[in-house]
């Protein structure tokens, strides 16, 4: 019967229950193990929250640029998904609520967390270079004599200090260090701080915690983290929105601070010049002892007032386009925000200017978790060098367009300084002066306006993320739960004991099932023989009724119904696939059967390579078998010795091994042998080699009638079925059939008879 590939359900089930132990310690152990986890660790709670972000000015220009670089969904916020989980935001988080110890208290099993209120505080004086790299812990317990100080710096390096008083530098395997208690310590209670460089402080708490979307095209931002302090989490998802929020406000402002810092430079400048030009009016006014202007003079500096700050604000816009231009082409000034806010009244050149810094601080923000050669930043440089010249190109065109208008305006005035030549001398001198402080007046004021809207737009600026829901603890995020803990535990007893056993019967390659080498072997099963617990090679004896002398009874009974009726004085040739398999066992013990029935037995040995009859039966003399063979003149009453065993059962032992066994099997001498041993004997039993390693049992299937082979429970590899079936499909040997040894004895025993002891 060919192999096959499908589930034995059976032979699973068996495999469960024969080693069922396995399961209950394996369930034992783990729930032991998961009490103790339990117990030792700190329960871990989840502390979330949520944040919108606003509609930045701006945002739609934003969005155009990022779709020129193929970047679709909500690029904008996942940036600022970026910006919360970067190591700079949580840094300055850690340091405004100093974190950068973790304090604890030996609470039971359990190590209880301490959050702003802890019991040491630590100086380190003078740490050693490795302890300045690698993590270490500081353990305080307070004992009748003083305190017990035990530092650890990884696996091995360890140091223990006693002291009778805190507070005074104490030298340790990490260094000196100074230990102050904030608060009186209880006595047999260990205190813990641990302590780490400030990058392994960031990376550990940045693995616990989680930004993400909640979903592609939504602003709205959820943060959690899980640990045994909700407290301490709370307190730091908050700094984080707060600190994002800052740093956020800090990047808007970055506009109105350089339009401040433009507008306070020329306000400087104009009250200088504002300042000259009416110092020149009263010393005018002083010098020609002129107490008021005549009446056609005021009427001619009131016709030019309307020209006069039109040309002010042209000459205002001018100054602003030169002052543009001149900060675009500076290169020390490439990565600066342009001055925007600043009264710039053409359409186009505000947008793009509103678009540069956008831009620019959007790729800002990026640079913060991202490299320059990105490709995206790559991107948003080549975008941010077009918008610049574009706007380069946008400010020659509004300065041609501002100086046509004042071209313009500058003929309109000609006309009143026409009028005024009129005018007498002294008064014509004086409505220049006059006209002089108007235009610096009047540029000092648009000025001073401006600076108070930017002064305004600092003051008013909005928080661009807004809470949703403030940082909270899950009261259901508990970890571990114990039912669940124990549940996952049983699972794991369960689980890791069903690998085992199948990886044991994946590399076991024996025989393991007695039903499934019934159903694969394709010869009769004579029985199946149960471990021998006494270990005598001898295993049924007259009037003896144990399990193993039954079996060895069911096996002669079945002998009947294999060997061919007709057949008188049979030899029976016991071999096995196998050195170890039992086939000695099994042919002494068939031997005694069949002699205990009343029948006449002699057992051969002509394992002769390795025999071992002599040393079973305990024979003082080893035989002369191959002798015989070897040489005519010994005869076969000499080589044949009673076996003291049964009167009925002879022995023929093997002898002297022999330097040319094969040859000897072939000799007429041995067909001579049972020739004669059919005459005096009703069974004849041969003890041969086994088939699988020599050839010496194929040599005696021409004087056998019958062969048995032996194979051997969780010993014999179950390739060996299929060396039988082949042997039996190529038909090397006459009449064959199986018994299968060293059965467990579970299951045996008829419900009469006396158990082996």
């Amino acid at each position: 019967m060919e192999k096959t590939n499908d589930i034995d359900i059976r032979k699973i089930v068996r495999v469960v229950w024969e080693h069922w132990w396995w399961f209950a310690i394996g369930i034992g152990v783990c729930t032991l193990l998961g009490i103790a986890y339990y117990l030792r660790k700190a329960p871990k709670w989840t502390t979330d929250a949520s944040i919108i972000l606003r509609q930045k000015d701006g945002a739609g220009s934003q969005m155009e640029a990022f779709s020129l670089l193929g970047l679709t969904g909500n690029n904008a916020a996942e940036d600022e998904v970026l910006v919360l989980s970067s190591r700079g935001l949580l840094h300055q988080s850690i340091d405004a609520l100093n974190l950068w110890e973790a304090s604890s208290v030996r609470g039971g099993l359990r190590w209880e967390g301490e959050f702003r209120h802890p019991a040491l505080t630590i100086d380190y004086i003078r740490l050693t270079e490795d302890a300045q790299t690698d993590p270490f812990t500081v353990k305080v317990k307070k004992t009748r004599s003083g305190y017990t100080i035990r530092t650890k710096r990884g696996f091995f390096h360890y140091s223990k200090r006693h002291v009778s008083e805190l507070g005074q530098p104490i030298e340790t395997e990490v260094g000196t260090i100074a230990i102050h208690a904030n608060r009186p310590l209880s006595p047999d209670t260990t205190y813990r701080v641990a302590h780490a460089r400030k990058e392994l402080v960031v990376a550990g708490y940045r693995k616990n915690i989680h930004v993400s979307l909640q979903s592609k095209e939504s602003n709205i931002i959820y943060i959690s983290t899980s640990s045994s302090l909700p407290e301490r989490d709370r307190a730091l998802l908050n700094q984080m929105i707060e600190q994002y929020n800052l740093n956020a406000v800090v990047d808007k402002n970055m506009i109105a601070t350089n339009t401040a810092a433009f507008i306070e430079e020329r306000l400087a400048i104009i009250t200088a010049e504002l300042s000259e030009a009416e110092n020149a009016v009263a010393d005018y006014k002083e010098h020609n002892k002129i107490a008021d202007l005549s009446t056609q003079a005021q009427l001619f500096l009131h016709a030019s007032s309307i020209e006069q700050r039109e040309m002010a604000e042209i000459e205002t816009q001018l100054s602003l386009v030169d002052y543009i231009d001149e900060f675009l082409r500076d290169e020390t000034k490439r990565s600066s925000l342009i001055p925007s806010n600043i009264g710039v009244t053409d359409a186009s050149l505000a947008s793009g200017l509103n678009e540069y810094n956008a831009l620019l601080l959007q790729r800002m923000r990026i640079q913060r978790t991202a490299t320059e050669d990105n490709p995206v930043i790559e991107q948003m440089n080549m975008q941010m060098a077009s918008i610049r010249q574009n706007i380069l190109e946008t400010i020659g065109s509004v300065r041609e367009s501002l100086k046509i208008r004042q071209r313009n305006m500058q003929a309109q005035d000609s006309k009143y300084n026409r009028q005024i030549e009129n005018a007498p001398e002294q008064e014509r001198e004086y409505i220049r002066v006059m006209r002089q402080q108007q235009i610096r007046e009047r540029l000092y004021l648009f000025l001073y306006e401006k600076r108070e809207e930017n002064a305004l737009m600092l003051a008013a600026t909005a928080m661009p993320a807004k809470i949703l829901d403030v940082p909270q603890r899950d009261v259901r995020s508990k970890n571990p739960k114990l039912p669940k803990l124990l549940l996952l535990c049983i699972l794991l007893g369960i689980i890791l004991p069903a690998i085992a056993l199948y990886l044991d019967v994946l590399l076991n390659d024996k025989i393991d099932d007695p039903k499934e080498f019934e159903r694969r072997v394709k010869a009769p099963l004579l029985g199946q023989l149960v471990q021998n617990s006494r270990h005598a090679h001898i295993a049924i004896h007259e009037g003896e009724s144990t399990v193993s002398a039954e079996l060895f009874r069911l096996i002669r009974t079945n002998l009947r119904f294999v060997l061919p009726k007709e057949t008188k004085s049979p030899v029976i040739l016991v071999t096995s696939c196998i050195n170890g398999d039992g086939k000695s066992y099994v042919s002494s013990n068939t031997a005694l059967s069949l002699a205990i029935l009343g029948k006449k037995v002699v057992l051969v040995g002509l394992d002769i390579r390795k025999p071992m009859l002599a040393t079973y039966f305990n024979l003082r003399e080893k035989g002369h078998l191959t002798d015989y063979l070897a040489e005519p003149d010994i005869s076969l009453d000499d080589i044949i010795v009673p076996s003291g065993e049964h009167r009925n059962l002879d022995l023929i032992p093997c002898g002297t091994i022999p330097p040319n066994p094969a040859e000897l099997l072939q000799t007429d001498r041995l067909d001579g042998l049972f020739a004669e041993l059919r005459k005096r004997y009703d069974y004849i039993i041969v003890d041969t080699a086994p088939v699988a390693l020599v050839s010496d049992t194929y040599l005696l299937d021409r004087v056998a009638d019958m062969t048995i082979f032996v194979s051997r429970y969780k010993y014999t590899p179950s390739e060996m079925i299929d060396y039988i079936n082949q042997v039996i499909e190529q038909k090397r040997m006459k009449n064959i059939a199986c018994v299968l040894n060293g059965v467990k004895a579970a299951g045996y025993g008829y419900g009469y008879g006396k158990t082996e002891d």
